[in-house]
C-alpha cells in the first residue's frame, strides 16, 4: 500500500508540473522596441567609449550617433503601427485539450504499461522476509566472509568462500576466491579441477588458456579426473581439432564407471563432434590427455597452449603439488632452476629433439621470447618435416608480434610451410589467410578463410570471427 501511495503522489506531482502552466491566464507579450531600445542605448555607449579611446574622432563618432538615434526612432514608429497582443502558447481550447490528454492519457498509460511489464500482484518483501530468502543470506554470508579474510587470510576460509560465490554463479569472484587457497597451501585436484571450472564458466564456456593449464595441473595430481579430461576435450574441440577432442572423450568413456552421472552429456558430445568432423567416432582410438609437463602426440597447441616447462626432472605428483604451493616468487626461482638445468644438459646431448621443444615451450612460459625461438629453431632442424616444431617456432614468433603489427615475414612463411604440411591445419589456415589478406590478396584470403569456415563449429567464437574477417573483405 506504501508503494502505491509514493506512486500516486509522484504522479500528482508531475501532473502539476506540467498542467499548471498551461493553465496560466496569458501574459502580455513584451513590446519589441523595449529590446531594440537597450540596444541602441548599448551602441551609442560604445560609440562614446571608442571617442575616448581615440579609435573614433569627433566627426566620425556624431554621424554614428545619428545613425543610431535614427533607428531609434524608426524602432518606434514601427512599434506604434503593430497592435499591441498578448504572448500565448497557443488557443484556448488547444490549451484544454492539452490539459486533459495529460490528466488522463498519462496516468492511464502508465498504469497500462506497468500492468503489462510490471508485477502489480507480487506481494512487498520486508527486510525481514529478505532475511529468510537463501540468495540474500548467502550474498550477506559471502560478503562478511571476503571481509573476514582481508583481514585474516586462510585457505580454508577461501575455499569455502569460492564454493559461496560458486552457487552465486559469481564465477570469475569463485576462481580468484580458489587461486587464493591454493596459493595459501590448498593444494589439491578437487580445488585445482574446481578453480578451472569456475574460469571456463566466468568464460561462457570457453576453455581458455589460463583454464586449460589449470585442469593439465590437475592431471598431474589425479590423472583420471574426470572434469579435467572432459573440459580438455571440449579445448580440442574448440579449436576443431574434434578427432582429438573425441579421442580423449572416449578415454574418458571407457573409463567411467556404469552409471556415471557425467556419461549421457559425454555421449552426447561425441556424437555431436563427431557428426560434425564427418568421422564415426568409433573410427577413432581413445587416447588420454597429456597432464603439465608432457607433450601431447600431436605437439603443442597452435592457438596458445600455456604449458609449464616440461623437462627431464620437471616434478610431478607430490613434487608438482610442493611447487604449486610455494609463493609466486619461489615457484618462478624453482622452474628457472630448473629450466636452466635443461638447457646446460642440452649442450651436451644438441640432437634431444624432445628437450629442445620442451625448452622452447619452457622459455615461452617464462617471457624469454627470444630463447623460446632459438630452442624451436633447433628442433625445426632436428626435425624439418613435421608440423610439431614448425607450430611451437610459430607460437613464439607470434608472441613477438606487437598489437597493430603486420604478421612478420618469418611467420608467415612458417605457417605456409606448416600448411604444406598439413593443408587442414587451422592455424595455418587462418594465418595464412590473414597473410593474404593483408598483402592485398582477397580472393586468395577468401578461399582459404571459406574452407576453414567450413570445418569450425559454427555455434563457436572461431567461427563467428572467420565470419566477420570474410565480411571485410572486398566483395569483387
Amino acid at each position: 500500500m506504501t508503494l502505491w501511495i509514493i506512486f500516486a503522489a509522484l504522479t500528482i506531482g508531475t501532473l502539476g508540473l506540467l498542467v499548471v502552466p498551461l493553465m496560466r491566464r496569458a501574459a502580455p507579450a513584451p513590446a519589441r522596441v523595449d529590446y531594440d531600445i537597450v540596444v541602441y542605448r548599448d551602441q551609442l555607449a560604445e560609440v562614446a567609449r571608442d571617442v575616448e579611446r581615440g579609435l573614433l574622432t569627433t566627426e566620425q563618432a556624431a554621424a554614428a550617433k545619428t545613425e543610431i538615434h535614427r533607428r531609434m526612432l524608426a524602432a518606434e514608429d514601427a512599434e506604434l503601427r503593430e497592435p499591441k497582443g498578448e504572448f500565448r502558447t497557443g488557443g484556448k481550447k488547444l490549451r484544454l485539450a492539452a490539459v486533459l490528454v495529460i490528466v488522463i492519457g498519462l496516468p492511464a498509460g502508465s498504469l497500462a504499461v506497468y500492468n503489462r511489464l510490471g508485477s502489480p500482484e507480487l506481494p512487498g518483501q520486508p527486510f525481514a522476509s529478505r532475511q529468510a530468502d537463501p540468495e540474500f543470506r548467502l550474498t550477506e554470508l559471502a560478503a562478511r566472509l571476503a571481509a573476514d579474510l582481508q583481514q585474516k587470510p586462510d585457505a580454508d576460509g577461501y575455499v569455502t568462500l569460492a564454493r559461496t560465490y560458486t552457487s552465486m554463479r559469481r564465477y570469475s569472484e569463485a576462481a580468484a576466491a580458489f587461486q587464493q587457497a591454493i596459493q595459501l597451501g590448498a593444494v589439491n585436484a578437487e580445488n585445482l579441477s574446481d578453480m578451472a571450472e569456475s574460469i571456463v564458466l566466468s568464460n561462457d564456456g570457453q576453455v581458455v588458456p589460463e583454464a586449460r593449464q589449470a585442469f593439465k595441473e590437475v592431471l598431474v595430481l589425479d590423472k583420471d579426473d574426470p572434469r579435467a579430461r572432459f573440459y580438455l576435450g571440449l579445448a580440442k574441440a574448440q579449436v576443431g581439432e574434434y578427432r582429438e577432442a573425441v579421442s580423449i572423450w572416449r578415454d574418458l568413456e571407457s573409463g567411467s564407471r556404469e552409471g556415471a552421472p557425467w556419461l549421457p552429456m559425454l555421449k552426447e558430445h561425441i556424437q555431436q563432434y563427431a557428426k560434425l568432423g564427418g568421422f564415426d567416432p568409433a573410427t577413432i582410438n581413445p587416447v588420454p590427455p597429456a597432464p603439465a609437463g608432457v607433450a601431447s602426440a600431436k605437439g603443442p597447441n597452435p592457438h596458445g597452449d600455456a604449458a609449464p616447462p616440461a623437462a627431464s626432472g620437471m616434478p610431478g605428483g607430490a613434487a608438482a603439488a610442493a611447487v604449486m604451493a610455494q609463493t609466486p616468487e619461489q615457484r618462478a626461482k624453482t622452474i628457472q632452476a630448473m629450466v636452466d638445468g635443461l638447457a646446460a644438459r642440452l649442450q651436451q646431448s644438441p640432437d634431444d629433439y624432445d628437450g629442445w621443444m620442451k625448452l622452447a615451450r619452457a622459455y615461452k612460459v617464462l617471457g624469454k621470447l627470444d630463447e623460446a625461438k632459438a630452442a624451436a629453431a633447433r628442433a625445426v632442424k632436428l626435425k624439418p618435416q613435421s608440423v610439431e616444431p614448425k607450430l611451437a617456432l610459430a607460437e613464439v614468433q607470434l608472441a613477438q608480434v606487437k598489437k597493430g603489427e603486420r604478421l612478420p615475414a618469418e611467420f608467415v612463411a612458417n605457417m605456409r610451410d606448416v600448411q604444406a604440411l598439413d593443408p587442414t591445419n587451422n592455424a595455418a589456415m587462418y594465418y595464412v589467410g590473414l597473410a593474404e589478406a593483408e598483402a592485398g590478396h582477397s580472393a586468395a584470403a577468401r578461399t582459404m578463410w571459406t574452407k576453414l569456415l567450413a570445418k569450425l563449429p559454427a555455434d563457436g567464437p572461431q567461427h563467428q570471427e572467420v565470419a566477420k574477417l570474410l565480411d571485410t573483405l572486398p566483395k569483387n
